[in-house]
């Protein structure tokens, strides 16, 4: 019998927007998860799968969290895109906030 040990993932849901210089890429629900070294976005409409997208921690640039109507706005630059997450759940802002915080400057 093989045994496999895989550490904890906690995947949380948001909403996000990704933009271009000219216009809007995506607007919609995501699930994502941080690993070792990589946000990991999966994209979805209902229960289809749309894309996913991984992202190294270590080519995000112009980090940015900022109050947003009640809740907190965390964006960055990926490969000239700004992702933009809009954080509302219990404990899902502040979890965002100090995972890609810890990881972007470390």
């Amino acid at each position: 019998m093989d045994i496999f040990l895989r550490k904890k993932v906690i995947v949380m849901f948001s909403y996000i927007q990704i933009l271009d210089k000219n216009a809007s890429i995506f607007k919609g629900y995501v699930d994502y998860e941080f690993s070792d070294d990589a946000l990991s976005i999966t994209m979805i409409r209902g229960a289809k799968t749309l894309h996913r997208i991984k992202i190294p921690l270590d080519e995000i640039t112009d980090l940015f969290i900022n109050g947003y109507y009640g809740s907190e706005e965390i964006s960055f630059i990926y490969q000239s895109q700004k992702y933009r997450f809009f954080n509302t759940g219990y404990g899902e802002s502040s979890y965002f906030k100090n995972r890609i915080s810890k990881m972007v400057t470390a």
